[in-house]
């Protein structure tokens, strides 16, 4: 398994419904419970982030497995601008596709940001790059055969 432990973060602004925000990061990550923290913008506006950290691998793997084929296709293509040294592997989910039921990814900055810390020993950037590239890859081939 590649994927260690899971980060989703979502920015809920005033203009936003908080519950449907949540919804969103529910179906994203497949968990019950988000933390909550209140903070304020720039100008004073207020900003409720949301928070899950997943920590089970197999929850991990079930979240990959709901990408759809050329999601991950992309993830793959685009490794090495999605990684960092520490051995992350970074993506935005479309918050409104999220909630509803849909898991795509976005450019955009009004996203669910995944961080995903990739398991690799000893801890380097190429490793880790061959081991999320070998799991993303075998999730392809579940998903034609």
């Amino acid at each position: 398994m590649a994927i260690l432990n899971m980060h989703f973060r979502a920015f809920c602004h005033a203009t936003e419904d908080e519950a449907k925000v949540a919804q969103a990061m529910k179906f994203a990550s497949g968990a019950e419970e988000i933390t909550r923290e209140v903070t304020e913008g720039y100008h004073g506006n207020p900003i409720v982030i949301l928070e899950v950290f997943i920590k089970e691998k197999r929850r991990s793997r079930d979240f990959f497995s709901r990408l759809e084929e050329d999601e991950i296709k992309e993830i793959i293509a685009s490794l090495t601008k999605r990684m960092d040294e520490d051995c992350n592997l970074y993506l935005r989910l479309d918050k409104q596709e999220a909630y509803q039921g849909k898991l795509k990814m976005t450019t955009s900055d009004d996203a669910i940001a995944v961080r995903a810390k990739v398991e690799s020993y000893p801890k380097k950037l190429e490793t880790a790059m061959r081991s999320v590239t070998e799991f993303l890859e075998s999730l392809v081939q579940s998903k034609k055969g």
